[in-house]
């Protein structure tokens, strides 16, 4: 067994884990598509190992030649859907089917586009991994976007095979926040609301440009304490992150411009909690306030 990953990038996997990691595909879809030549053997081969008539697919594009050439049936491929951030890695793929030849039409039928010719298949397994927390692991940091880890680097794990037993075996935990329980206010005062007052006050400007740049690089998980909106709060937590100037706007001179090296990626709670420091700190400090109050890190959020 080998350990391979793909860093997919946040657009495309929004756009096409959807489609094949995370809903299944019709064997006999992928045989229709497939060369002529090897469809006997896919079909075979495919049903033999999914007996539902369904699975998972990925592919990558002619760049990655060098390296999955190397690929094999049993071999594990994860899926980062991006490195900004803490980086996400939800999926892994323990491939049951790979031919070593290109496939563009199937390529065109999974994702709109022939650019992915080389399609291996599997049955999605959902894992709790950062790209952080992955770096951490194989004690380097691995370069290109398909990439084939070599297994001396995961030796402490006691190899490949231990290393995705780790990543298969390992809860994901939300904490015991699910087990908080909302108290009732049993006094019972009223209280006047909803007189209206005007005031007057100064705000600064944000170019919305940079902020949706910054969270398609960024990705959508804290880069302070790693809270995940969507997954702890399903579809209504998809997508919404807020986006932190590292050197506030409050404290600079006006007309100056900003890039996305100048922001970065926060939760609610950690973007109000920075801003009542001043001067502005860093992020790394910020987490290291964090780490701090943590009595138990695996009970808290999965801050790496």
């Amino acid at each position: 067994m080998q350990l391979f990953f793909h860093d997919v990038g946040l657009k495309g996997a929004n756009e096409d884990f959807p489609k094949t990691v995370f809903d299944n595909i019709s064997i006999d879809d992928i045989v229709e598509h497939s060369p002529a030549e090897l469809k006997d053997e896919i079909s075979q081969t495919l049903s033999a190992e999914f007996p539902s008539g369904f699975c998972n697919a990925w592919g990558v594009p002619d760049g990655a030649k060098s390296i999955i050439k190397h690929l094999n049936t049993n071999d594990v491929m994860l899926l980062i859907k991006t490195t900004g951030g803490l980086g996400n890695m939800p999926a892994l793929c323990h491939i049951k089917g790979f031919w070593r030849v290109h496939m563009p039409v199937l390529s065109k039928f999974l994702w709109g586009s022939n650019h992915f010719p080389y399609v291996f298949f599997f049955k999605t397994q959902n894992i709790d991994l950062t790209w952080f927390q992955f770096k951490e692991d194989v004690k380097f940091r691995p370069s290109g976007n398909v990439y084939r880890v070599r297994e001396d680097r995961l030796r402490h794990f006691d190899g490949v095979e231990g290393y995705v037993n780790q990543l298969l075996n390992k809860a994901i935990s939300v904490t015991n926040v699910l087990d908080l329980k909302v108290q009732e206010n049993t006094q019972r005062y009223e209280y006047e609301e909803g007189e209206r007052h005007t005031k007057e006050v100064n705000y600064f400007r944000r170019n919305s440009k940079l902020v949706k740049e910054a969270k398609e690089h960024l990705g959508f998980v804290c880069q302070a304490c790693g809270f995940d909106f969507e997954k702890v709060y399903g579809d209504i937590g998809k997508n919404y992150i807020e986006c932190h100037h590292l050197n506030p706007l409050s404290e600079r001179d006006e007309d100056l411009t900003s890039t996305i090296n100048d922001v970065c990626i926060l939760c609610s709670n950690c973007h109000r909690m920075i801003h009542r420091i001043r001067p502005a700190m860093s992020i790394a400090d910020f987490r290291k306030i964090i780490k701090s109050n943590l009595i138990n890190i695996d009970d808290g959020w999965p801050l790496n």
